[in-house]
Parts: C-alpha cells; sequence; structure tokens
C-alpha cells in the first residue's frame, strides 16, 4: 500500500484581474506528501507558496491540474484539513479550553469526548496549566499553540500551516519549531507547511518543495537526507555535516530566483 496521502499533478492557477487580464501565480506543480511527513514548500516572496497551500486546503480552485487527498480529489474546504495561519486566530472570549473544544462542538462531538480530546491536545502543546486561561493572557507562542491544538482536535488527515511561526520572536520560534517536530512525532501527523526561512525549513522538513519565481514552478524537490530522520533540537541539526552545504545550496536557489523576479 503506497505511504501518499497527498498527490498535487499539473496544478496551474490563474488569477482573473478583470478587464480581460489574469495573472498566472502558480505553473504546472507536481508532488507528493508521505503519511506522517513534514513537508515544507519554500522559494522567494510572490513565487506562489501560499496559493499552493491554500489549492491543497480547498480554498483556491486549481485552473489546471488536481489536488488528490487519500485518493479523493479536492473540492472545496473538509474536516479532513486543518489549518493554521501566522495570524493568531483564538477567540478571545473563550479560554484555552473552549477554544480547543469550538470546533468539535460545532461538529456535533459529545461533550465527554470534546473534553478528553481537548485535555489531550492542550497537555500535547504543552498548555495544561493554562488550560482554564484566555488568549489575552498568553504569550504570542502560547496563542499559536491553542491553534495547533484546536486543530488537530478535529483529528484531520492533514495540517496545514502557513507562516505559522512569522510573527514570533527569535527565540519563540525556534521553541515553537522544536515543538512542531515533537507534535509531528507523537501525534503522527502529516504537515505541509509554508515558510520564507531557509534554516527553518532545513530544521523541520522532511521534504523541501522549492518553487521558483511568479509564476511558481518547482525548481527542486530536496530531502535533508544529512540528518538522518527527524532531529528533535535545532543546535543538533546546525552542527551536523552537511547542515552547512544544503543551507548555501537553497541560499543559492534562493538568489537565483530572486534576480529573475
Amino acid at each position: 500500500m503506497s505511504d501518499t496521502i497527498l498527490s498535487l499533478s499539473g496544478v496551474s492557477k490563474v488569477f482573473d484581474l478583470g478587464g480581460g487580464h489574469s495573472i498566472e501565480a502558480v505553473r504546472d506543480v507536481s508532488f507528493d506528501v508521505q503519511r506522517n511527513a513534514i513537508s515544507v514548500l519554500l522559494g522567494p516572496s510572490g513565487c506562489g507558496k501560499s496559493t499552493v497551500l491554500r489549492m491543497i486546503a480547498g480554498l483556491e480552485d486549481p485552473s489546471a491540474g488536481t489536488v488528490q487527498l487519500n485518493g479523493q480529489e479536492v473540492h472545496g474546504p473538509g474536516r479532513d484539513r486543518g489549518m493554521v495561519f501566522q495570524a493568531y486566530t483564538s477567540f478571545d472570549w473563550l479560554s484555552v479550553r473552549r477554544n480547543v473544544e469550538f470546533g468539535m462542538k460545532i461538529n456535533g462531538v459529545p461533550k465527554a469526548e470534546r473534553q478528553e480530546r481537548a485535555a489531550h491536545f492542550i497537555d500535547l502543546v504543552g498548555l495544561t496549566k493554562f488550560i482554564d486561561a484566555y488568549p489575552t493572557q498568553l504569550s504570542g507562542g502560547m496563542r499559536q499553540r491553542v491553534a495547533i491544538a484546536r486543530t488537530l482536535a478535529n483529528d484531520p488527515a492533514l495540517l496545514l500551516m502557513d507562516e505559522p511561526f512569522g510573527a514570533l520572536d527569535a527565540e519563540t520560534r525556534w521553541h515553537m519549531q522544536e515543538l512542531l517536530v515533537e507534535i509531528a512525532e507523537r501525534a503522527e501527523t502529516t504537515i505541509v507547511m509554508v515558510t520564507h526561512d531557509i534554516e527553518e525549513a532545513i530544521f523541520l522538513a522532511d521534504q523541501i518543495v522549492f518553487l521558483s519565481a511568479h509564476p511558481g514552478q518547482i525548481k527542486e524537490q530536496i530531502h535533508p537526507e544529512f540528518k538522518q530522520g527527524r532531529v528533535a533540537d535545532k543546535e543538533s541539526v546546525i552542527a551536523r555535516p552537511g547542515y552547512g552545504d544544503m543551507e548555501r545550496h537553497i541560499m543559492r536557489l534562493m538568489r537565483e530566483e530572486g534576480t529573475r523576479e
């Protein structure tokens, strides 16, 4: 049985600007995502990373090509995909517990089950001590943990993340990256994530899909084999032979595409 959970085949996206004008954002993108893997979309600003992610989420329809999840073509949003954005999306008037339970309540999950699942995922993201706190009482990193817990509690087949740590300070970002690796291992979660940060991409990814400058096309698919699997702490990755070579290689790709914009 194939371990492929997500498959994009010949995906393109053209936006109608009106007045007979259009813009091609993404062209002929094809790649697979393996179950329980972390795949990172990387490339220069404006290359269509978020557009690809939104098509996977069903928030945009491809102009050509197909997106398939578990062998079924994606048509619109669905509960099998959960999205975490850069902006904080917690409800300020609900406690951490109620925020995490919210989606399950809307979906009709019985009270006892949603309380149990909420407690489990709140613990997974390290917020048990803050279970009855409100988002305004939490730091930015903690609020993103709430968003991740809420999304995972709805049991999506795929966790989609659009620059989820972009608004955080450097130290908090580093801790959140390590937490995401732990969550991926413990929850056996398949993740597709957009970032512009090379160091973040190398640390997190089992697969890096590097997109060219606009219109976004796949320039290279990169597998950080030097890590020999996932690594729990960032400094260990940076110290490994092969890290510097990969970082320099991706920086060259970024520079090449940056000069082509």
